[in-house]
């Protein structure tokens, strides 16, 4: 693993465990095991750190997916696929709901929008949807609150995961295996709101 590669596995976990406020580049200095001159000779300041963060995990979400996409004809597909593929991304970095969120809803952040995949939105799912919805193959909904629910029901579990995991005790690998078999129920839901 190289430096810069250390400091950012070391920036993820600080980040997450202390939020951006309470993060300090001592700390990510120190858990990435270099000096804090070291640290600054990469990343000059904290917010570079965290902008570079932000960028590669929205390129790890969309670009890929997007790619994967093109090979399902159906709106319905596009969305099951897109559940799936989801869901394994945050298996795999169940940090990145709350470090999104958190990020574009800080006033002095409002510029990291600008580098989310808005085109990947338009592109995959609002010109299928409405072509679908034309040629009647969907049901007459409203995209923006279909979107806002499936989006809800998928990053919900994984931002309430430490209340989850304390109120029941279940186990790291009992809340990946819950999400597991929540792609199911997530396809399932938009099967029944799509299908004419």
């Amino acid at each position: 693993m190289t430096t810069e590669e250390k400091i950012i596995t070391a920036a993820e976990q600080i980040f997450m465990e202390q939020g951006f406020d309470g993060a300090r580049m001592q700390a990510i200095a120190d858990k990435a095991e270099i000096n804090k001159a070291m640290l600054h000779y990469y990343f000059r300041s904290k917010d570079m750190l965290f902008e570079k963060i932000f960028v590669e995990k929205v390129k790890v979400l969309f670009p890929a997916i997007g790619e994967q996409m093109k090979q399902h004809l159906s709106f319905i597909d596009k969305v099951c696929f897109f559940i799936e593929q989801y869901y394994q991304i945050l298996n795999k970095y169940p940090f990145l709901p709350f470090f999104v969120i958190s990020t574009v809803n800080k006033k002095d952040n409002q510029h990291f929008i600008q580098k989310l995949p808005i085109d990947f939105f338009k592109e995959f799912f609002l010109e299928s949807f409405f072509q679908d919805q034309a040629q009647g193959k969907i049901r007459q909904v409203n995209p923006f609150q279909f979107a806002l629910s499936l989006m809800g029901m998928s990053v919900f579990p994984f931002l309430a995961k430490p209340a989850l995991v304390g109120i029941t005790q279940m186990s790291d690998g009992d809340f990946t295996e819950l999400m597991n078999q929540r792609v199911v129920e997530l396809q399932t839901y938009a099967k029944l709101i799509l299908t004419p």
